[in-house]
């Protein structure tokens, strides 16, 4: 069996040997790797809110692309840079509701919702935005990695 193959397998163990006893005949697959998924976009908001850029860059798949709002497109290491410089400061990201999660084949995970977002930039504007944001999850190395984001203003 393939590593690949087998990530969805030792996430699975991981997870119900966390779980006290009697609560594992419940648990599925898809509810482990969701919740998995769940605790590496949190793990995300917090390392970047936080400034902890290391630990962020380790929540990115190297080929991540993170599309803003207003349409601005950057790599891993273009959004990394940009953090790490100040040019822009995430303040809070909050879900409005716990988002949706669906997974495509155990490997691909993604992950839907509406978001308040508290930034400032370098330059002293303050912004507050109501996002729509879908962000693309894919298992590389033992571990869910953000692969794609991207965002646009919600519905009035």
């Amino acid at each position: 069996m393939t590593a690949r193959r087998l990530f969805p397998a030792l996430l699975l163990f991981a997870l119900f040997a966390a779980l006290p006893a009697g609560q594992c005949q419940h648990a599925t697959l898809a509810d482990g790797l969701k919740a998995a998924v769940l605790r590496a976009d949190e793990a995300r908001l917090y390392t970047t809110t936080t400034g902890q850029f290391d630990a962020l860059a380790d929540l990115l798949a190297d080929d991540c692309l993170y599309t803003h709002s207003n349409g601005q497109a950057q790599t891993k290491k273009e959004f990394l840079a940009a953090l790490a410089s100040g040019a822009f400061r995430y303040d809070s990201l909050r879900y409005e509701q716990p988002p949706q999660v669906r997974l495509f084949g155990g490997e691909t995970a993604v992950v839907t919702g509406t978001m308040r977002v508290e930034a400032e930039s370098k330059a002293g504007g303050k912004a507050s935005l109501h996002l729509v944001v879908t962000s693309i999850y894919v298992a590389q190395r033992g571990q869910w990695r953000l692969a794609s984001y991207h965002s646009c203003a919600a519905p009035k």
